[in-house]
């Protein structure tokens, strides 16, 4: 069943009241317990260890030759580097999103409540997005650069000869934006999934009774 949207402005004297279904909470109350409830969610999507990251279209191809060639050696450890740098900055995503958590206002806390099963999420996307992205950023550049990533790539380039032209140059410039974007991309798609499933069963916050309440409100 479909429950209107609290009132978002309690504190004004001639604020409607907020519906039946919210009776005992503020709209603070309701604000609060969403932003622990999605806590939650991040917390439990992002701590599967799922989040993956194929090469660029262009290293990829540029890696499968040098791989059959006689420098395969160059190759060598290209993927492994950015695997180890994926799994150094992925378990970083979801501290930085709890860290976007705190700047929900109560008027956006109503329209993720009302919203679709995906509502939390595309919240993220559209007012915390490139916040995100700015902050996890400089993570990436340290994992990437622990990793040798980009030193791996480039001794590739070399070895790749005049392939490294088909857009080799320009993936491995942007190396840091693309694992960037491909983690949070992923981490979207986590907490998506995650947050649906919640929405129907509220009951899988367990741990955060509060949540689990007010999530049961406005459940899908």
């Amino acid at each position: 069943m479909l429950v209107a949207p609290f009132a978002v402005h309690a504190e004004t004297p001639a604020a409607p009241a907020a519906p039946a279904a919210t009776s005992g909470f503020s709209a603070q109350q309701l604000t609060e317990a969403l932003k622990s409830g999605l806590g939650s969610i991040i917390t439990q999507s992002l701590s599967q260890g799922k989040i993956t990251v194929a090469p660029p279209s262009a290293l990829a191809k540029i890696e499968t030759v040098v791989s059959k060639s006689g420098n395969a050696e160059s190759a060598s450890g290209f993927s492994s580097a950015l695997s180890a740098a994926v799994a150094q900055v992925a378990p970083q995503t979801g501290g930085v999103m709890q860290g976007v958590l705190k700047d929900m206002k109560i008027e956006d806390a109503q329209t993720v409540l009302s919203g679709g099963p995906d509502a939390a999420t595309q919240y993220f996307k559209k007012h915390a997005g490139a916040a995100l992205r700015e902050k996890m950023l400089p993570l990436v550049k340290q994992a990437t650069a622990s990793s040798g990533v980009a030193t791996k790539a480039k001794a590739m380039l070399e070895a790749a000869g005049p392939l490294a032209g088909l857009g080799g140059s320009g993936a491995v410039s942007d190396l840091d934006g693309y694992v960037c974007d491909q983690v949070l991309k992923q981490s979207y798609a986590l907490m998506a999934k995650e947050e649906a499933a919640v929405r129907a069963n509220p009951a899988l916050l367990k741990d955060n009774p509060l949540a689990q309440k007010v999530f049961a409100l406005f459940k899908k």
